[in-house]
């Protein structure tokens, strides 16, 4: 059952994860809404519930938790999003997210 609030687009982007303990992983974006992503890269490097940042570039950093584990990747659900984060996110999905590239939220 899905229980996204918002529609999300397909948005294929490099990111780094990072966790506590030093874990880094190089991952792919697979979509993206203004309350998460999801994120290609070896699942069981991840547990589910775990506390991640997600470095999107140098200067944006986006601080959620894993909600979905699988073998393709990791579904991250954002919190604690500052204003300005918010607006860098809203700035991306404007930019890069053709409106035939959303996908529908049910």
């Amino acid at each position: 059952m899905e229980h996204r609030l918002r529609n999300r687009c397909e948005l294929s982007m490099d990111v780094v994860v990072h966790g506590r303990g030093g874990l880094t992983l190089h991952g792919r974006t697979h979509d993206i809404s203004p309350d998460g992503m999801f994120i290609q890269l070896p699942g069981e490097a991840v547990s589910d519930r775990k506390v991640v940042e997600i470095e999107i570039s140098r200067d944006v950093w986006l601080h959620g938790w894993v909600v979905r584990v699988e073998d393709e990747g990791i579904g991250v659900m954002f919190h604690s999003i500052d204003g300005r984060e918010e607006r860098l996110l809203g700035q991306l999905l404007r930019d890069r997210c053709a409106p035939k590239a959303c996908l529908s939220a049910a």
